[in-house]
Parts: C-alpha cells; structure tokens; sequence
C-alpha cells in the first residue's frame, strides 16, 4: 500500500506540472488553434470542397447516361391494344418497361475544357485557402505579439513603481531625520500613486491584449490564458535586403500569385466553353423496351389462349438505336453574348491578377521603409535611454545625499521611465514589421 502511494506522488506531481504548462501557449499553439477554428479557412476549405464536385460531375458527363422506366396502365372502352396495335373494346390492363441511354460524342470541345476548367478551380481553390490561412497568421503574429510587448510595459512599470517605493522609504527618513523638506515626501508620494497607477494601466492593456488574442483563436475567453515570452533574438542594426529582392521572392511564396493566375486560366477556360457551343453537336442513343397487355391472347382465332406475362415481356422486346446532329443556326444571339462576358470576364481576370501583384509590391515597399525607419528608431532610442539612464543614476545619487531637490529628481526618473518605454516601443516595431517581411519571403514565423 506505501509502494503505491508513492507511485501516485510523481504522477500527480507531473499531471500538475503538465497542467500549469498547458496554461502557456507558445505561438505555435496560438496559431494551430487558430487555423483549426477559424470560421473562414473552414469556409474556403468547403468552397473548395464544391469546387471538387464539379470536377467529378464534369468528368462524370463524358459517361453514358442510363434511365429506365415502367408504367401500369387500367384501360376502359375502345382503346389501342399497345401490343398489337388493334382496337379492343374490353377493359384489360397494360404495362410498359424500357431502358434507354445517351452519349455526348461530341459537343464543341465543351465536355473536355469544363473540366479543365473545373480542375483549375480546385487548383484556385487550394491557394484560396492557404491565403485565408496567411492572414490568419498575420492576425495571430500581431495578437501575439501585442501581448508581449504588454509584457515588458508592466514588467517596466513595476520595475519603476518598485524604485519609487524605496525612494519613498529613503525620503520618509531623511525627513524624519530633519536632512530633507516634507515637501519632498509629499512630490515623492505622488509620484508612487503614479506609478501605481501606470502599473494598473499597464495590467489593463495586457488583460486586453490576451482577450484580442483569444478572440482571433476562437476559443471562449478565460481569466488563466497566458502565453509562453521567449526569449527574442537580437535585433541587427540594418536591413540586410533590398525590396526589390524580397519582392521577387514574395512573388514565389505569396499563394494568391498563383492563385490569381488559375483563375485567369479558367476565366480563358470559360471563353473556349462558351465558344464550343457554335460548334455541332453529335449524340448517340440507344432504347430497349417491351410491354404487356392483358387483352392480348395466343393460339387461334377460335381457341384462343391467355398469353402469359412473362411470355409477352420476352416477346415484345425491341432495341432502337439512334444518332442526332444538332447545328446551331440562330440562337437569337445568346451565345454571341455569352462569347462576350467571357472575354470580358478573362480581361477582368487579368487585371485581377495585375491588381494583386501591385498590392503585394506597394505592401512590400511601404513595410520596407517602416522597417528601415523602424531600424534607425531603434537604435537611437538605445543611444537615448543609455543617454537619460546615466543622467538619471546621477540625478538619484545626488537626491539621496541632499544635493538635488525632489522636483528635478522626478524630472530625470520620468525621462528616464518614458525612454524605457519608448524603446519597448521601437523594439516591438521593429519585431513585427521585420516578421512581416520575413513572411512575404515564404519564411515561417518563429519567436525563439
């Protein structure tokens, strides 16, 4: 019995352990769930499903088709035996079976370019969805990324409300020891509702920030979501590519590229069905059919017999073959118009195509020149903060032996408080929009 019970310890110790993990989500879990439920990467994903059954359907129609009938009949009064072709008085009743069957063996090409047609939609379709999937990323890059900068803004501001407190403890003394003014306690104290304040802010912001990111992965909002802070690689002084280079890879990794590509092909594929239909078209058919009737009889005219069911059915079996060539003439010009929405339709294709690569290289071009200003931020804003830290260590040597008054002390620890935080800023810019362009390369995102 002690054997088992402390079998049972690690195991609750490791389930506890594997709980408290599961509460921080890395971005590679924010975004997986995000794929799985978002409800537009499930809606391309079905549109492209339909895209699909077309594809069969169209390939389906290059088959025969076969259909097969019956009908039971009740007749009264003079009618035509159906079996002999013979007027009969008396009531009988009849039945009719048939089956026949249809070929298209040639319609304009149509049949073959739907479904090249349909196949490149599929083809469309699966770029479709990995587009949706692309913006979702963004989306969750960002979310996730507002999270951590929320982060460093609190851990700043507990870091600045933490170094306010012991100021408030040194000042609280040296006034009681009679080497400061009362008034520097008072500024002093102020300054600690301030900063506590900030903290709050800053605690808000992060709460919100949690709850977009939630919101973006679909899931119900909880108050123990948190998300897992790695460790972010340095950040390097200069962009190392040209936009132009990273445009032309864009335009390899992009999938609406190529998807808007497709769907200039099919808007062509579309064209040639619409001109098919001026073309002949050449069908085959073939019926077999048999029929019963009850009025019906066997033998001689003065012995007749009943003619059994069964009998009549084998007997009254007839095939028919035939082939039908249908030339359009004059179709009060429908399929002149649909030959023209067609092409215009390839035209409007092709600047669809044109308009995306546009908006792909101007999206390049502006993140570009962000990231280089984002860069340049950057590093003067460290310049900056060493800059206002050492002016800041120096104003609070000098507060803490009397030299300088509580006034100008807090003027040098708010600088130094709002450089801190303009760098988390220019940090945080830099991060995501280098992301961005990392991800228009077809490079995955990653924080580690």
């Amino acid at each position: 019995m002690k054997q088992t019970f402390w079998l049972i310890i690690p195991l609750v110790l490791m389930g506890t352990r594997v709980t408290g993990q599961e509460n921080r989500w890395t971005f590679q879990q924010c975004l997986d769930t995000a794929l799985q439920r978002n409800l537009t990467v499930n809606q391309s994903r079905l549109s492209n499903e339909l895209n699909k059954v077309s594809l069969e359907q169209s390939k389906a129609n290059r088959i025969p088709s076969v259909s097969a009938n019956a009908s039971e009949g009740l007749n009264l009064g003079k009618n035509v035996d159906p079996t002999t072709n013979s007027f009969v008085t008396q009531v009988y009743h009849s039945a009719n079976f048939g089956v026949s069957s249809s070929l298209n063996l040639f319609n304009g090409l149509q049949n073959a370019n739907t479904i090249r047609q349909n196949r490149i939609n599929v083809q469309a379709g699966q770029y479709d969805i990995e587009k949706v999937k692309n913006d979702v990323t963004l989306n969750i890059t960002t979310g996730y990324l507002q999270v951590l900068f929320a982060y460093e803004v609190l851990s700043t501001a507990k870091s600045q409300a933490a170094a306010t407190a012991a100021q408030v403890d040194r000042t609280d003394k040296l006034v009681q020891a009679g080497k400061s003014p009362e008034s520097d306690l008072l500024q002093i104290r102020s300054q600690q509702a301030t900063d506590n304040l900030a903290v709050i802010t800053a605690q808000n912001q992060l709460d919100l920030a949690k709850v977009t990111l939630m919101q973006l992965m679909e899931i119900p909002i909880t108050d123990n979501f948190d998300v897992e802070v790695p460790a972010l690689a340095e950040i390097p002084s200069q962009v190392m590519q040209s936009n132009e280079t990273i445009y032309k890879k864009s335009l390899e990794a992009m999938p609406q590229i190529p998807g808007y590509a497709l769907k200039t092909n099919a808007a062509l594929m579309a064209q040639k069905i619409s001109e098919g239909a001026r073309w002949p078209r050449l069908s085959l058919g073939a019926n077999m059919n048999t029929n019963f009737a009850s009025s019906r009889t066997q033998g001689t005219a003065v012995n007749p017999e009943g003619y059994p069911f069964f009998s009549q059915i084998w007997d009254n079996i007839g095939q028919s073959f035939s082939l039908g060539l249908s030339i359009p003439i004059y179709s009060n010009r429908q399929i002149k118009s649909n030959i023209d929405r067609a092409k215009i339709n390839v035209m409007t294709a092709q600047l669809n195509e044109q308009n995306v690569k546009n908006v792909l290289r101007k999206s390049i071009e502006q993140n570009y020149t962000d990231l280089k200003a984002a860069s340049k931020k950057y590093e003067a804003t460290k310049e900056q903060l060493n800059a206002v830290e050492a002016a800041y260590l120096n104003a609070e040597k000098k507060y803490n032996v009397g030299v300088m008054n509580a006034t100008d002390f807090l003027i040098q620890k708010n600088a130094f408080f709002q450089s801190q935080s303009t760098l988390i800023q220019a940090k945080y810019d830099y991060i995501f929009k280098s992301k961005i362009l990392d991800f228009y390369q077809g490079k995955e995102i990653k924080f580690n």
